[in-house]
């Protein structure tokens, strides 16, 4: 995320893993870099500009060519293919529904 406020801030990047109740790996989804423009690069917070920047993923994102839908229609697959509908919970970092 470009930020903690979800009503303003934009994705950066998503990545999924499934796992068994015991927290045992079944999948590794992909791990999408989504593109943003500088606009939205230039604004993040100090935390984010120097966080993201020596991480190297504020030029990952720069660089990327796949787009926020591209990067959901994907990422939906991907958890389609691996769990039963209603069967798993959703866990992580900025997960919001």
């Amino acid at each position: 995320m470009s930020g903690l406020d979800i009503n303003k801030e934009h994705i950066l990047e998503m990545a999924c893993i499934v796992t068994d109740s015991e927290l045992n790996i079944i999948a590794e989804g992909p791990d999408l870099i989504v593109h943003q423009p500088d606009c939205v690069l230039d604004s993040m917070g100090e935390w984010c500009q120097n966080q993201h920047g020596k991480s190297g993923l504020t030029e990952a994102v720069r660089n990327s060519k796949i787009s926020v839908t591209d990067a959901e229609s994907q990422m939906i697959t991907f958890v389609r293919d691996h769990i039963v509908a209603g069967a798993a919970p959703l866990a992580g970092n900025s997960v919001h529904c």
